[in-house]
């Protein structure tokens, strides 16, 4: 059976209490559907990525949380993934680039590489301080570089993971920061791509680790979430 996968992101009211706000985010990760979960900054202040069997069983578990959602929580959207791409880190031997330089051409590894920007019908790769143009296509650099923790954020850009600050979500649309300051935003058709990094990489032992002991603590979610005061 297929599961049905699940990005939730909620936006905290912060008239609560700190301690409220607190036991509602442990509540969250007794949730029966939950997998990982992440605090970010911007419209959201928790991202929550799960599975479930049905929308119907999602629904249940939703209702379970209905009366604390109500109370803790000003804004919910809920976004239910229908094809989920991997982000693939290199293995074996680093992928590289020729680039030309003066007098020739120049081996430069992928993980020296920001990113490439498109310009015309030349792309123009970033490697630190130094930039040059090589006339290849943007598919023919991410099959090269794809597999070596690049990923694409527009059909114009494709960044080094490790070169993204932070991911926000502002006026309905997600932006990435780079490093260097740069804000890109990041088309619809690669938004997925995107929140499945950040899943990937929030998924840490600190919150694997949390989740494990709440979930063997004895407690089921439901007599979990009846302690939240709803003072």
């Amino acid at each position: 059976m297929t599961r049905l996968n699940v990005v939730v992101c909620l936006a905290f009211d912060h008239r609560a209490s700190v301690e409220g706000l607190g036991k509602f985010k442990e509540c969250v990760l007794r949730c029966p559907f939950v997998e990982s979960a992440m605090e970010v900054t911007g419209t959201f202040d928790l991202i929550v990525q799960g599975s479930c069997d049905s929308l119907t069983e999602y629904t249940q578990n939703m209702e379970l949380i209905r009366p604390q959602l109500a109370q803790y929580v000003s804004r919910l959207d809920a976004n239910f993934i229908s094809k989920k791409v991997e982000v693939r880190s290199g293995e074996g031997t680093e992928s590289a680039l020729w680039l030309p330089c003066d007098g020739g051409r120049r081996r430069v590894e992928a993980c020296l590489i920001d990113k490439v920007v498109a310009e015309g019908d030349y792309m123009r790769v970033h490697v630190g301080k130094w930039n040059c143009l090589v006339h290849l296509t943007m598919q023919r650099l991410y099959q090269t570089l794809g597999h070596s923790g690049f990923i694409k954020l527009h059909r114009s850009w494709l960044v080094r993971v490790g070169f993204i600050d932070r991911v926000i979500h502002e006026k309905h649309r997600w932006l990435a920061r780079l490093r260097d300051g740069t804000n890109v935003t990041v088309a619809k058709s690669h938004v997925h791509d995107v929140l499945q990094l950040m899943t990937a990489e929030s998924s840490t032992a600190e919150v694997n680790s949390a989740i494990r002991s709440q979930r063997n603590d004895g407690a089921s979610p439901i007599e979990e979430e009846s302690k939240i005061s709803i003072s």
